[in-house]
């Protein structure tokens, strides 16, 4: 049973309630990660549509202390990639890209399509929504480490 967490800032309202379990396939990935670098969830792309190149990707990974958390923070990406394939409008603006799991790190990151809706929504991990996201699996901003990369071919022109 997964801890329940102060669920106050969840805008969302997703909590512990709506997260799904870790099913036996994604536990065994899990454990797989333990010791070797493996991919553990697909992210929202999908796979049938004709591949596009992103404006920028946004490379993320995330440290653990404990497997307790490090799951948590599975789960709830998980759900968000859920979440998103969902959604496909906005699937037009960005979508999660694969995650992978290296030890106690998670790595995962997003593509986003747009220049502008990239500028605007780059450093959303900083805002309140976000952080209280963050506090369902023990963390905060400061514990990710986020790199922005503007794809070849998409830079402005000085």
């Amino acid at each position: 049973m997964v801890e329940n967490r102060n669920f106050e800032g969840d805008i969302l309202r997703i909590g512990d309630d709506l997260l799904p379990d870790i099913d036996a396939q994604l536990d065994k990935l899990l454990k797989k990660g333990r010791s070797e670098r493996v991919q553990i969830l697909e992210g929202s792309e999908d796979p049938s549509a004709p591949p596009r190149k992103p404006y920028a990707r946004s490379e993320v990974q995330i440290t653990f202390n404990n497997e307790r958390d490090l799951r948590q923070c599975v789960r709830l990406l998980r759900w968000s990639d859920e979440r998103l394939r969902a959604r496909p409008d906005q699937r037009i603006l960005w979508d999660w890209q694969m995650t992978w799991r290296e030890g106690m790190t998670i790595y995962f990151g997003v593509n986003w399509y747009n220049r502008e809706f990239f500028e605007a929504r780059k450093d959303a991990f900083l805002n309140p929504e976000h952080q209280s996201y963050y506090a369902m699996f023990g963390a905060t901003a400061d514990q990710f480490k986020i790199r922005h990369v503007i794809s070849e071919g998409k830079r402005r022109k000085k």
